[in-house]
């Protein structure tokens, strides 16, 4: 059989197998979902949008938190008359993104990843949720009012640690 192939011109029985140069060997430690979590990072990070930077990765019970901000966020954005995207970003696609985007960010989304990462540094999983609007954090640590989130998309720049409720 392998005769044959070779004779048809098919090159090795196996070379109709695509392989991918950024694969590992069997791709077994490809993350396939690498190039939408870049995408999704760099996005976040940009002008008019909502943000939800989410510990539900790493922290069972945090989806709950994460899904009263996002209930907030698009309530004010209604009320603001902002068509603007609301995002989720675990803390993992975030990590695991960042060192391979860094050179393509422009100052202000580097300066939003740095505080993020600030934050987390200086106050750990406790800091999430935050909140960023418009590449400024507006709330970390729990919901934030509808005010605080309004005020925050009217350009009033405030930051908050809200206890979650």
């Amino acid at each position: 059989m392998r005769a044959a192939a070779r004779d048809r011109g098919l090159g090795s029985p196996l070379s109709f197998i695509p392989i991918h140069k950024e694969q590992d060997m069997f791709g077994f430690f490809k993350n396939p979902h690498a190039s939408n979590d870049a995408a999704l990072v760099k996005q976040a990070l940009g002008p008019h949008v909502a943000v939800i930077v989410s510990a539900s990765c790493c922290v069972q019970g945090t989806a709950d938190t994460d899904a009263k901000v996002d209930a907030v966020v698009q309530s004010a954005l209604k009320k603001a008359g902002r068509d603007w995207p609301v995002l989720t970003v675990t803390v993992t696609q975030a990590q695991s993104t960042l060192g391979t985007i860094a050179r393509e960010l422009d100052e202000a989304q580097s300066q939003v990843a740095r505080e993020v990462s600030e934050l987390f540094a200086t106050t750990g999983l406790s800091a999430f949720p935050v909140l960023i609007v418009d590449q400024h954090i507006v709330s970390y640590g729990g919901v934030p009012g509808e005010a605080l989130v309004t005020d925050a998309l009217n350009r009033n720049r405030q930051v908050s640690h809200e206890n979650a409720a």
